[in-house]
């Protein structure tokens, strides 16, 4: 969260905007499956304390090769493989969580027209055109905010939804202590020293959202979702109390790390303060339920 010159109202849209639409793109999904198995052959599947700490590992590891391929390209200035890189991946992205959500929600709620050949992958082509467009291409900062924030609620939705319980309430406890260090001590604060500008945030377009004088992770807004989605799948009938609780927890964290430690540096990492006032006592409401 680089270069930030004051906090303005209008900041808080995109978290609070990734929490709500993952928390409805949740409500859908779970009406009739409680739990989409993941399909990914290194996750492990049981919901224990232990599988929660080896897809950690995994999850960690995912991370922080992306990471050092992102470092790398930028600090040996191949900014062009880098652009190419990172477009690929996120084109990728938009059109496997579009052509995902788009299958389930025709496949439960029997939409048969949505299933057929010309109806669904034309609509799938033109919202993965459409959002990759805003996010990746589009100068409207509305049209940017709705692309990110959109294929950032998805892919936090369908964490939350296809990792074990266990593993999905450890995912953001975890990656806030990931964003700490690698914020402080590891690449992403030396990645936010040598991208500082607007020349280094344009190119890092689609990875970050960028609000005019500051700029919020993608990884940042696909945690907020998953907390949020998290919670909508195992609160029940305390879902309007947790929702709640989580959602205030974020904004004021979210803010906090803005007053408190924006200043040091001129970036700061935006999980810890927001998990530990948000997520963490909701995991402590659902345990006492």
């Amino acid at each position: 969260m680089p270069n930030a010159a004051g906090f303005k109202p209008y900041f808080i849209v995109p978290p609070l905007s990734s929490m709500i639409m993952g928390a409805l793109l949740t409500i859908g999904l779970t009406l009739k499956h409680a739990y989409i198995p993941t399909p990914s052959p290194v996750i492990s599947s049981s919901n224990t304390v232990s599988a929660g700490f080896y897809n950690i590992l995994v999850i960690l590891l995912m991370a922080l090769a992306g990471l050092i391929v992102v470092y790398l390209l930028v600090r040996y200035a191949k900014f062009k493989a880098f652009a190419l890189f990172k477009d690929v991946m996120i084109i990728f992205l938009v059109y496997t969580l579009v052509t995902f959500y788009l299958y389930e929600y025709a496949t439960y709620y029997d939409i048969y027209p949505l299933l057929l050949v010309v109806t669904f992958y034309p609509l799938s082509l033109g919202l993965t055109a459409a959002l990759s467009y805003f996010s990746l291409y589009s100068n409207n900062q509305v049209l940017r905010s709705i692309g990110i924030v959109s294929y950032s609620a998805m892919a936090g939705s369908l964490l939350a939804t296809s990792l074990p319980p266990v593993t999905a309430a450890m995912v953001p406890i975890a990656l806030a202590i990931y964003d700490v260090f690698m914020v402080y001590k590891g690449l992403l604060g030396k990645l936010a020293d040598s991208m500082k500008g607007g020349v280094g945030r344009s190119l890092l377009r689609g990875l970050v959202l960028d609000l005019r004088d500051t700029a919020i992770g993608v990884g940042d807004l696909v945690v907020y979702s998953l907390m949020s989605s998290f919670t909508i799948s195992l609160a029940g009938s305390s879902m309007a109390l947790t929702l709640t609780v989580l959602i205030l927890g974020v904004l004021i964290g979210f803010y906090a790390t803005y007053r408190l430690l924006l200043p040091f540096r001129g970036y700061a990492p935006a999980l810890p303060l927001p998990v530990l006032l948000g997520f963490v006592p909701v995991i402590l409401i659902l345990h006492a339920i």
